[in-house]
């Protein structure tokens, strides 16, 4: 790991732990081993690390959005999705991945410091999720059966509340994968 991926990585661990308002470039130096005037050879301010973080957390999750074709079944004859394992995997992808964890546990400590970081926290994390499953609902066929909107909320709600229930007590990681199955066995109901 180089020093510019290095001040990224120590950035992201110090700002997901005390949030992005409360880390001090003096603080990050430190972590990374350098002097604090040496971060601004590869940054020139802590907002562009923070804008930098962000722009790869995007891309990671965009990423992780956008390979969806091993979640198609074929349910009574046409091309569906198997929307329980989808949103189970995304629960633990945003749980478990490192970087995309670090990233939302920063912006949920951040958003209530930051009016911005709260903006980008619900584009990222909440709008641009719903919008991408919303695409997904109509390429499969089953805006059919409600709104797009209607459809892309009762699919990510759970998944969502599953994601800040287990911020609050961790242990019940298995305990909300069981809640996100019996919600997603409620909602095939729905559109079958």
């Amino acid at each position: 790991m180089n020093t510019k991926e290095k001040i990224l990585s120590k950035s992201l661990d110090l700002f997901s732990k005390y949030g992005y308002s409360d880390v001090s470039m003096e603080n990050i130096a430190k972590e990374v081993g350098i002097k604090a005037p040496s971060i601004y050879k590869h940054f020139k301010s802590k907002k562009i690390i923070f804008d930098t973080i962000i722009k790869d957390a995007v891309i990671r999750v965009d990423n992780e959005l956008d390979d969806v074709d091993s979640y198609k079944i074929i349910k009574n004859g046409h091309t569906s999705l198997n929307i329980e394992k989808l949103s189970i995997d995304i629960f633990k992808y945003l749980l478990h991945d490192p970087f995309v964890s670090k990233v939302r546990k920063m912006l949920s400590i951040e958003m209530y410091k930051n009016p911005q970081a709260m903006q980008f926290y619900v584009e990222k994390f909440i709008e641009n999720p719903m919008t991408k499953q919303q695409e997904i609902i109509d390429y499969y066929g089953l805006s059919k059966f409600s709104d797009l909107k209607v459809l892309s909320t009762i699919f990510y709600s759970p998944i969502l509340l599953a994601v800040k229930l287990y911020d609050a007590d961790p242990k019940k990681e298995d305990e909300l994968i069981e809640l996100l199955k019996r919600s997603y066995e409620q909602l095939e109901k729905i559109i079958s």
